[in-house]
């Protein structure tokens, strides 16, 4: 009787083996596509932001896809929080803030600025994709978080004034920010702008007696500052031009 049930049950375990065998095979594959997404989502940084210029603010963030791959950023927010050490966690303007539908290609930008950044940088090389109200990015010290759908945070920046007891945090919970812009001197940088992808970034300092001039310290809404690592490659770091958003 044993003998002749042996080649069932070895029949059952090769099925069962066979079974298990494909069903990892299919997490596997799920998996290195969740992988893939994930990665490339993780390309898709802050590129610019213009808080505080002379008069009325013009204001804007620009967020770019440094990847080899098209990320949707669709429902994505962008959110700004009061980094001063008095009121900490504060949320600014009306943020969060939530992109609208759109896929970057690699290279893309995305910009949401007010009506007067629109105005300021009317000239045709520079674009807008989204428009928020004034007074939506903070005059002192502050920390600006980019979070995919799930509220997954994929980049975040604290730009701050030195002040005393100032700390980056998301909703009053400190953070490690991604990176550090300020302070310019003793005050909080105008804006700035993120420019190479060698072992970190390198920060640009905006002047606000050069907005919308074409000049990067000028700022670029719509326009890509930071080149591939083959365009520095060739390039070299003098090299480094502006390169116009790809539609």
């Amino acid at each position: 009787m044993c003998r002749g049930g042996a080649p069932a049950l070895r029949e059952t375990n090769q099925g069962h083996w066979k079974t298990w065998r494909d069903t990892m095979r299919k997490a596997m594959a799920i998996g290195a596509v969740l992988g893939l997404a994930g990665a490339a989502n993780a390309d898709v940084l802050i590129s610019e932001i213009l808080g505080s210029t002379s008069g009325s603010d013009w204001e804007y963030v620009e967020i770019v896809n440094t990847g080899n791959s098209a990320v949707d950023i669709t429902g994505w927010t962008l959110e700004l929080w009061d980094s001063d050490a008095a009121s900490i966690g504060g949320a600014d303007g009306a943020s969060p803030y939530v992109f609208g539908a759109a896929v970057l290609n690699p290279g893309d930008v995305y910009v949401i600025g007010n009506g007067l950044a629109q105005a300021g940088y009317s000239n045709p090389m520079f674009s807008f994709n989204q428009t928020w109200g004034d007074n939506s990015v903070e005059n002192s010290s502050y920390t600006a978080i980019l979070v995919a759908t799930g509220d997954v945070i994929m980049d975040s920046v604290f730009v701050n004034d030195g002040g005393d007891g100032d700390f980056a945090n998301r909703a009053g919970a400190a953070i490690t920010a991604n990176l550090t812009a300020g302070p310019d001197g003793t005050f909080l940088p105008a804006g700035f702008a993120r420019t190479d992808t060698l072992g970190g970034y390198s920060i640009l300092f905006f002047d606000t007696t050069l907005l919308a001039d074409g000049s990067i310290q000028g700022g670029t809404p719509g326009i890509n500052q930071i080149p591939t690592p083959g365009a520095i490659a060739l390039l070299g770091l003098g090299g480094l031009v502006a390169t116009r958003r790809r539609r």
